[in-house]
C-alpha cells in the first residue's frame, strides 16, 4: 500500500459514506429491520447512508492511513503478513455487513473494495517474485 492510495481511499469513503447525496434508494430486504432501530435507518437520508454508516466511513478512513504507518513499526514478514490478514478481515467485514444491511453502501464501497484487494495482491507478488529472485 502507498501513501497516496490510502489518502485517496480515506477522501473516497468519507466523501461516499457522508456527503454523497442520491436521489436512488436502493431497497434492500432487511429494511424492514432496519429502519426500526433508529441508529440504522438509513431511508430518510439524502445520501442513504445510516448514522452507523457515517461512522464507519470515518474509522474506514482513519484505518487506511493507519495502516500505512502501522507498516513501517512492522519489520519482519510475519508481522507484515498478520497486518495484511486484519486488513483483508477489516475490508471484508465491511464489505459484508453493508451487502446485509444497505445496498447503496455496497455498491459505494464495492470499488473501493476492488481496488484494495487488487493492490494488496498484486503488492504480495511482487513482493514474492523479488525474494525468489525469479524475475523472468
Amino acid at each position: 500500500m502507498n501513501l497516496l492510495l490510502s489518502i485517496l481511499s480515506g477522501i473516497y469513503i468519507i466523501y461516499m459514506f457522508n456527503y454523497f447525496q442520491t436521489d436512488i434508494y436502493l431497497s434492500h430486504p432487511f429494511d424492514i429491520y432496519t429502519n426500526d432501530v433508529s441508529f440504522l435507518n438509513h431511508t430518510e437520508k439524502e445520501n442513504h447512508i445510516c448514522s452507523l454508516g457515517n461512522l464507519i466511513g470515518y474509522l474506514l478512513a482513519f484505518w487506511f492511513i493507519a495502516r500505512h504507518f502501522l507498516s513501517f513499526y512492522v519489520s519482519r514478514g510475519e508481522e507484515k503478513n498478520t497486518l495484511q490478514k486484519i486488513n483483508m478481515l477489516i475490508l471484508n467485514i465491511v464489505l459484508l455487513g453493508s451487502l446485509l444491511t444497505n445496498m447503496n453502501a455496497f455498491f459505494y464501497f464495492l470499488p473501493l473494495y476492488i481496488i484494495q484487494n487488487y493492490s494488496s495482491s498484486s503488492l504480495s507478488t511482487i513482493r514474492y517474485v523479488l525474494s525468489s529472485g525469479d524475475l523472468s
